[in-house]
């Protein structure tokens, strides 16, 4: 009989082939557990992190900027600067099979946009974008009009979307004080020039976070096991600008533009005991609505801290206080004018050639006689000279809290040579800002003492607090008497000389008219010119200062152009602020 073999029995074979199999299929099967389980791990713990974590940035609301109401201290009277929703036209260039069809719907529908057709055809001809923004800022009407005929016609993939954005309600009014937002190299928003530059990071606040998982069935783990980080919004401005006084410089300003054909104008307005700014304005400005709707980006520069000039003959009160607080020179001093004084290889004369003969220090200042202030700088020599333009804060930066205010140029003070003292002392060969030459004329008015200019009253902050802006008193740059005599030279600049256009009736306004030659390039002066006048009032209790500034106007001098514009906007202040008369039998 033959013997039995077990290797020779086919069931056995098979089940040795099969049992081979599924131990291999266990070796792999260990072999990759132990690749995920030891040396995988740490990719795979990433991924499951990827697929259940959550992260989320919790957006912070920019704070809101106001004005207020200069009488009463009223706050967030008028807001200027506000978030709010805009609705936007949206793409998804994907889904959308005819796109120069849909373009002309767009642009029929929405005719009042700035967008044409061309530029609609062109975003709509990137067909991979997924979300690409047609029109922004769309009205109600327009939207309602564009949805119904999207509808009508079968259009697949437009679409409306409700974005944050940056509003503001007094268009141009405030467009250089308040700046607008703009986009950063990385496109993210971002505060540029004015308030919205300057505390761009304060009105901004500061985002939260949070982090947390996903269970099994895909709903949030519970807040306690979050990782989870506060938000703070923004703080709110209020701005110590009174709407109704910048509307109404503003106004002056733009008619007086046009009826003296200048290429721009300045008006600043500020109350010389706190140093608080109540209008700033220029012209041309710009709506920070549309801020990319501007001839050039210059116009976003703010010229009453931005733009430097030679100021002329209303810098002869920086010269004139000085030498009177050193003692070189009184009211009464009296010099010989022949019209005009040689300094190194240069003749100095007065305006239209004229010689006076025999005056005093205060006939110097009431009919601006160029070489009255060379006597009075000289008199007190260039050191201390040089001192009390440091000390009035020229050619230094005043401070004040708006994106891209300059400083000037005073540099002329330190070179050899007696001609840069005898020029600078009646305002020519340096350059200052408006804002610092308002500052002068704020000390005078404020006895000596100067103020920091501001405008921030005050901010409304994320924890239903207020911190006020307390005025800052800086130094005492000349004696309360000095002021008082600057101040009655001033007087007869306004009651007997070229001011008076400034008068008021009822009241004692003082100031210092300006008529300079504009350098042009190379530094060769040209026939153009700049007017500006600066005065306070009521001379013994000023309430206000005030600069006006005419850029070449197409008139001789400031007495036909900055004065009677100031006049105007003296005249509404007085009876708007409230100021009781102070001139005998007007109570």
């Amino acid at each position: 009989m033959a013997r039995y073999s077990p290797h020779a029995d086919p069931e056995v074979k098979r089940l040795r082939i099969a049992g081979g199999f599924w131990l291999a299929v266990a070796g792999i099967f260990l072999v990759r557990l132990f690749i995920i389980q030891v040396l995988e791990h740490s990719e795979y713990v990433r991924q499951a992190g990827v697929s259940h974590n959550i992260s989320q940035t919790i957006k912070a609301k920019r704070g809101q900027i106001y004005t207020r109401d200069a009488r009463d201290g009223q706050q967030a009277v008028y807001p200027v600067a506000l978030n709010r929703d805009q609705m936007v036209l949206i793409s998804d260039n994907r889904k959308i099979v005819d796109g120069d069809r849909v373009a002309g719907i767009v642009a029929t529908a929405a005719s009042l946009s700035s967008e044409d057709t061309d530029i609609l055809k062109q975003k709509l001809s990137q067909k991979s974008r997924a979300y690409q923004i047609l029109l922004k800022d769309v009205k109600p009407e327009i939207a309602d009009a564009l949805t119904a005929e999207l509808s009508k016609q079968d259009i697949d993939g437009i679409y409306f979307d409700r974005v944050p954005a940056r509003y503001y309600p007094e268009n141009e009014l405030l467009g250089q004080v308040t700046g607008f937002m703009g986009k950063n190299s990385a496109g993210e928003a971002i505060g540029q020039y004015g308030i919205e530059g300057y505390f761009n990071v304060r009105l901004g606040g500061t985002n939260g976070y949070i982090k947390t998982e996903r269970d099994p069935f895909g709903a949030w783990i519970p807040v306690a096991d979050r990782d989870f980080t506060e938000s703070h919004d923004g703080d709110d401005v209020i701005l110590t600008i009174d709407r109704t006084i910048q509307l109404q410089l503003c106004n002056a300003l733009q008619k007086g533009i046009l009826e003296y054909f200048a290429r721009s104008a300045t008006g600043i307005i500020e109350d010389p005991k706190t140093g608080r700014i109540l209008a700033m304005c220029n012209v041309p400005n710009f709506d920070p609505n549309n801020y990319r709707d501007v001839v050039s980006a210059s116009v976003y520069n703010n010229n009453a801290i931005f733009t430097a000039f030679e100021p002329g003959s209303v810098f002869k009160l920086v010269t004139m206080t000085a030498a009177m607080n050193t003692g070189a020179v009184s009211p009464d001093t009296t010099y010989v004018d022949a019209g005009f004084v040689k300094r190194d290889k240069f003749t100095i004369r007065n305006a239209g050639n004229k010689a006076w003969g025999k005056q005093t220090m205060a006939s110097v200042i009431r009919e601006s006689i160029n070489t009255g202030t060379v006597f009075a700088a000289d008199a007190m020599g260039q050191d201390a000279f040089r001192k009390y333009v440091n000390e009035f804060g020229l050619g230094q930066k005043t401070g004040i809290e708006l994106k891209t205010e300059e400083t000037g140029n005073i540099k002329s003070l330190s070179r050899p040579g007696s001609v840069y003292l005898a020029t600078a002392s009646f305002g020519q060969g340096l350059t200052t800002t408006p804002i610092q030459l308002l500052q002068v004329y704020a000390t005078i008015a404020n006895g000596g003492v100067m103020m920091k200019p501001t405008i921030v009253y005050a901010w409304n902050k994320d924890n239903g607090t207020t911190d006020y802006n307390d005025p800052t008193t800086i130094r005492q740059v000349i004696t309360k008497q000095t002021a008082a005599k600057a101040t009655e030279m001033m007087r007869t600049v306004v009651e007997e000389s070229h001011g008076h256009a400034a008068k008021v009736a009822g009241y004692t306004i003082v100031g210092k008219t300006g008529t300079a030659q504009i350098a042009g390039p190379g530094g060769k002066y040209t026939e153009e010119m700049n007017h500006t006048f600066i005065g306070y009032g009521p001379a013994n209790n000023p309430r206000f200062v005030m600069l006006i500034k005419y850029e070449a106007p197409k008139a001789v001098y400031a007495e036909s152009t900055a004065v009677p514009t100031f006049g105007e906007v003296a005249k509404f202040l007085v009876e708007y602020l409230g100021i009781q008369p102070d001139k005998p039998g007007f109570n």
